[in-house]
């Protein structure tokens, strides 16, 4: 009995474990001006190749990308060769020899350019100036980048992840239900859900039937955090494989409009920075808060961002908020849920109000272009 004890505090002890950060990363950022003009800039990095000293798929994936990019042979480089811009830049950052970053921008003269660049991932779009209002629309087409092969190991991994789901929401229904019956206990115990005891006053020691409970919804929490992961003998994490099948446009994509916007449709608005909603099992876990249990804790725990950019639990705020949970649900059910979630938004929409220019706008000189390329870039989100 002794041994069983130190096992349970030995697992409440222990945090979401693992790099969450996803190792291959596109971004496309959009920046609108007042002329009309558009200038795209495409991000790319690749983690440093120790991330796959363990696992031979993912090193080669790794080695391939920085490959294509030093040698411009990566999709995005090879769509702006076969466009006409105002002005084009491209950097590369390397580390201890690495290629790990490449950043290449171009000014287009109209957003017609840009539908070019994003319609091959199965997006369009136009941009629409009546003279006072300006709208922006960008909707899916279909398609996918996913092989055959990948969409059948999306499937099976989607299928055994739907099995570790139904555990969690099982799990954290079963805490809820003693919490309601104990309400006093839920700072505790969300305390020991998320290792977070500074400034909470008196946090245990939880009763025997309390660290019972916990250890099973945070052993849940681990194995449904996984899909963020990249498992050993794998290329991609579950996250990263469903965006490929589902998401005709896997790659993030984000919009700055140089106006004040009136209205907006579809995208996520923050900080003055339209982002398009990613297709993906993370995203669709986040919109099924609700449905079965409520505070959903695991995505309040972990993100497909670095490490210095996960989320930060609020132990007071979660257990204040009412909790929620429903008759448990089977693997099948959970499975269904998602995948009606895998479902791109459409359309996405911005209007602002046009503003007055001059005819001459667009002819600029080189260097301003740059400038204007410089700030662009300055202004990607993270």
């Amino acid at each position: 009995m002794r041994q069983i004890r130190a096992l349970v505090i030995t697992l409440l002890c222990l945090p979401l474990l693992g790099c969450f950060e996803e190792p291959v990363q596109e971004h496309l950022h959009l920046t609108i001006r007042v002329d009309g003009s558009v200038v795209a800039t495409v991000v790319q990095q690749v983690a440093p190749s120790d991330r796959g000293h363990d696992n031979p798929q993912l090193a080669d994936r790794l080695e391939e990308s920085r490959a294509t990019l030093e040698q411009n042979l990566d999709p995005w480089s090879q769509r702006f060769a076969n466009l006409t811009s105002l002005a084009e830049h491209q950097s590369v950052e390397k580390s201890d020899g690495e290629l790990r970053r490449t950043v290449h921008s171009a000014v287009f003269s109209s957003f017609d350019e840009v539908v070019r660049l994003v319609e091959a991932d199965g997006l369009t779009g136009n941009l629409i100036d009546t003279g006072r209002i300006v709208e922006l629309n960008i909707f899916p087409t279909g398609g996918s980048r996913a092989t055959y092969f990948q969409r059948q190991d999306a499937d099976r991994q989607l299928r055994q992840w739907s099995v570790q789901l139904k555990n969690y929401f099982n799990s954290a229904a079963n805490l809820y239900s003693y919490l309601d019956r104990q309400p006093e206990r839920a700072m505790p115990c969300f305390a020991h859900i998320f290792d977070k005891h500074e400034g909470l006053g008196e946090t245990g020691p939880l009763t025997s039937a309390e660290a019972e409970l916990v250890m099973l919804v945070k052993e849940s929490m681990e194995e449904v955090a996984a899909a963020l992961l990249v498992p050993d003998g794998e290329a991609f994490s579950l996250n990263e494989l469903t965006r490929l099948v589902y998401d005709p446009f896997p790659a993030r994509l984000t919009v700055t409009v140089e106006a004040d916007v009136l209205d907006t449709i579809g995208f996520i608005t923050e900080a003055g920075c339209f982002e398009r909603p990613a297709v993906d099992v993370w995203n669709a876990l986040r919109s099924l808060e609700g449905r079965w249990i409520s505070p959903d804790l695991v995505t309040a725990a972990a993100a497909p961002l670095p490490e210095d950019q996960q989320p930060d639990p609020d132990v007071l705020w979660l257990a204040s908020q009412p909790r929620r949970f429903a008759n448990s649900p089977t693997a099948g059910d959970v499975e269904s849920a998602i995948l009606a979630e895998l479902i791109p938004e459409e359309p996405l929409r911005l209007r602002w109000r046009a503003a007055a220019q001059s005819e001459s706008e667009l002819d600029l000189p080189s260097e301003t272009w740059f400038e204007v390329m410089a700030t662009a870039e300055s202004n990607i989100p993270n």
